[in-house]
C-alpha cells in the first residue's frame, strides 16, 4: 500500500503526492488539491482497523461533522470518505511542523516562557472547541502540532465517540492516551470539558518539567495513580517554576471535576495572567539592570563648602549621635530595672490537637508552640500533636516559654515491592516483610508466564501506600487449554464457524466476559471466563442458521451485536 498510493485520486479531487508517516490509526500521505492547486494532508485509515465497520462509520461521521470549524490554532478538517476498494481517508490542513512529544522525548524542561506560550495556544483552540459543544476528548502531546515559528496547531478532535465505538480500537487508543487522563475517564470514560483541562493540566507539568506527573507501565496502574496519587510540585522538579503556577496546575488536575477550571478557556486566562506577571518581572529586572547612578546636583555643591564648614557639620553630627544614643541606653536600663516582671502560667493540654489549634490555645496565654520532631503514628491524623515532651501539661512556667510538642507525620508509609514474576507464595512472603498485606487475586492465562506466577499488581510497584494496604494480583493459569476440534460429521449442514475476538479494556481488576449466542437452537451461553485488562480473547464458536453474538463484560454490552 505505500508505493501504490503515490498518484492515485481519492475524493476526485485530491492527488497524493508523496508519503510523510504513519501513526497507530493512519497512514499519512501529501496530496495536491486539483481543484485549487493547495497542498493537503490525506489520512488513510490502517487496514487493521478498516474491519471494524462501526468504527469506521462513526470517524467518518464524526469527521465531516467537524469540517466547518474554522480556529487559527485548529488542524482544518476538509472531506472524507472511502475509495472504491474500501479505504477509508481523511482530508485535512497540511502543517509543517513537528508533534509536541517530539520535543518533550528528551524529558527536559522547556522554557518556562515558551511551555505557557505553547499550551496557552492550544487551549485556545480547546476552547474554541468547548464553545461549540465539543469536547476534544483525546488530548496528548502528539495531537499538538508546533510549527517552525511557535505556533500550535491542535489536531485529531472529535474522533472519541469512534473510539469508544470499538473494543479493539478502544484498547489501543487507551494505552497511548491513558498518561493524560483524568481520573473520572477510567471509571465511565465519558469526556467533559473539565477533563479536557485535566490533560491540559498534565501538559503543562510535562512541559515545565520534563516528565509526566504518574509514570506506569501498564493502564491499571495510571489508573490508579490518576484516582489516588496527590498532584507533585512542578516547582519541586524546576525550581524556575512560580507558585501562581503551581496553583494553576493544581487547579487544571484536580481530582474532582467541579474543583476544576470549568473550560480550557479559563485554564488558558489563568496561564495568560501568569505569562504576564512573569512579563513584568523580566521588565523590573531589565530595568534594574540598565538603571546608571546619577551624580545629583547637590554633591557639586558639597565639594564647594571649606573645609572648616565640613568639620563643623561633622562635629555636630557626633554631638547629636552620642547624645541620641545616650537617651536610649537610658530608657534600656530604666526597662530592666523596673520593668514588669513576666507572670506565671499553667501549661495546658494540647495532646491530641491540630497544630493550629494549639497554636492557637497557647497563645492566649503568651506561651509559643514548638515541634521537636515528627513522628507516624496509625492513631493520630496528621498534622496533631502525639505528645508534650517540655513543659508537661499543667505545669506552671513563666510567660514566653516554647511548649515543645511531638507532631504526628500520619499513618507510617512503605513502598509498594514489585511482585511480578514471583510464586504467590514468594509474593505473600514479600508483603508481609513490608507490613502490606494480600487483597483480590484474579487468575488468568498467559502464554509465557508459568502458572502460579504473579503477572500484574494494583497498586503498581513503587507507590507509597498506608501499612496494611490490600494489594491486588494477577496470577497466570499457564497457557491456555487448546480450543477443542469442531468434528463436523456430527452437526447440521446449517452449522458453521465463527471467530469472536474480545479486547479486555476497562480498569476493574476482575472483567467476566461472556459470549451469548441466539440462532436456530435458541439462547445459551458459548464462553465464560475470568480476565484482567489487556486480555486478548479469541474464541471459534459454532451457530446455526441466522444468528446473533453478543460479547458482555461485567454484564454490559461492550459492542453492538454481531448479526450472522
Amino acid at each position: 500500500m505505500k508505493g501504490s498510493m503515490i498518484g492515485t485520486i481519492v475524493g476526485t479531487r485530491f492527488q497524493i503526492v508523496g508519503r510523510i508517516g504513519e501513526g497507530w490509526l493512519f497512514t499519512v500521505y501529501r496530496a495536491r488539491d486539483r481543484l485549487t492547486g493547495q497542498l493537503v494532508a490525506v489520512k488513510v485509515l490502517r487496514p487493521i482497523f478498516a474491519s471494524q465497520r462501526q468504527f469506521v462509520e462513526e470517524i467518518l461521521k464524526a469527521f465531516e461533522k467537524h469540517t466547518y470549524f474554522a480556529h487559527p490554532s485548529l488542524v482544518k478538517y476538509f472531506a472524507a470518505g472511502e475509495t472504491e476498494d474500501g479505504m477509508s481517508f481523511f482530508v485535512c490542513e497540511l502543517v509543517t511542523g513537528n508533534p509536541l512529544s517530539q520535543l518533550l522525548q528528551r524529558r527536559l524542561p522547556l522554557p518556562i516562557h515558551q511551555a505557557l506560550d505553547l499550551v496557552s495556544q492550544a487551549a485556545d483552540a480547546v476552547g474554541y472547541l468547548h464553545h461549540n459543544g465539543v469536547v476534544h476528548g483525546d488530548i496528548r502531546p502528539h495531537n499538538i502540532l508546533v510549527l517552525p515559528r511557535g505556533e500550535v496547531k491542535v489536531g485529531d478532535y472529535g474522533f472519541l465517540s469512534a473510539f469508544l465505538s470499538s473494543r479493539i480500537v478502544e484498547t489501543e487508543w487507551l494505552e497511548l492516551s491513558a498518561p493524560y487522563l483524568a481520573p473520572e475517564r477510567f471509571q465511565k470514560n465519558i469526556a467533559t470539558p473539565e477533563s479536557d483541562v485535566y490533560s491540559l493540566g498534565v501538559i503543562l507539568f510535562q512541559t515545565l518539567t520534563g516528565r509526566l506527573p504518574f509514570e506506569a507501565s501498564r493502564i491499571t496502574d495510571f489508573a490508579h495513580l490518576h484516582l489516588t496519587a496527590p498532584v507533585p510540585l512542578a516547582s519541586n522538579l524546576n525550581t524556575s517554576v512560580p507558585m501562581n503556577l503551581d496553583a494553576t496546575i493544581l487547579k487544571a488536575m484536580a481530582k474532582e471535576p467541579s474543583q476544576r477550571f470549568s473550560t480550557a478557556s479559563e485554564f488558558r486566562n489563568s496561564v495568560q495572567e501568569v505569562l504576564a506577571t512573569l512579563a513584568i518581572e523580566t521588565e523590573k529586572e531589565s530595568d534594574r539592570r540598565e538603571t546608571v547612578p546619577l551624580i545629583s546636583p547637590t554633591e557639586e555643591s558639597k565639594e564647594a563648602l571649606s573645609v572648616w564648614q565640613r568639620l563643623f557639620q561633622s562635629a555636630l553630627g557626633l554631638v547629636l549621635g552620642l547624645f541620641i544614643g545616650l537617651v536610649i541606653v537610658s530608657v534600656v536600663i530604666y526597662a530592666l530595672l523596673v520593668g514588669t516582671k513576666p507572670e506565671e502560667v499553667v501549661v495546658p493540654d494540647v495532646t491530641g490537637m491540630k497544630l493550629t489549634q494549639a497554636q492557637q490555645i497557647l497563645a492566649e496565654r503568651n506561651l509559643k508552640l514548638g515541634v521537636s520532631r515528627w513522628e507516624f503514628s496509625n492513631e493520630v491524623p496528621k498534622g496533631h500533636i502525639i505528645r508534650m515532651e517540655s513543659p508537661l501539661p499543667n505545669q506552671r512556667v513563666l510567660e514566653g516559654r516554647e511548649v515543645l510538642v511531638v507532631a504526628s507525620q500520619g499513618v507510617t508509609k512503605v513502598t509498594v515491592p514489585d511482585l511480578s514474576g514471583q510464586p504467590v507464595q514468594d509474593a505473600l512472603s514479600t508483603l508481609k516483610k513490608v507490613r502490606l498485606r494480600l487483597g483480590q487475586t484474579v487468575k488468568t492465562y498467559n502464554e509465557t508466564v508459568p502458572e502460579g506466577y504473579v503477572i500484574g499488581q494494583q497498586p503498581p510497584p513503587g507507590v507509597d501506600v498506608p501499612e496494611e494496604t490490600p494489594i491486588n494480583i494477577i496470577v497466570s493459569k499457564g497457557s491456555p487449554p487448546p480450543e477443542p476440534e469442531i468434528d463436523w460429521s456430527k452437526l447440521p449442514p446449517d452449522a458453521r464457524a465463527v471467530k469472536v475476538a474480545v479486547a479486555v479494556g476497562g480498569t476493574e481488576l476482575r472483567q467476566v466476559v461472556q459470549i451469548l449466542v441466539s440462532d436456530a437452537k435458541g439462547e445459551r451461553e458459548v464462553y465464560s471466563g475470568v480476565h484482567v485488562p489487556g486480555d486478548k480473547i479469541v474464541k471459534t464458536i459454532v451457530v446455526h442458521g441466522p444468528a446473533r453474538i453478543r460479547v458482555l463484560v461485567n454484564g454490559r454490552e461492550v459492542s453492538q451485536p454481531q448479526e450472522l
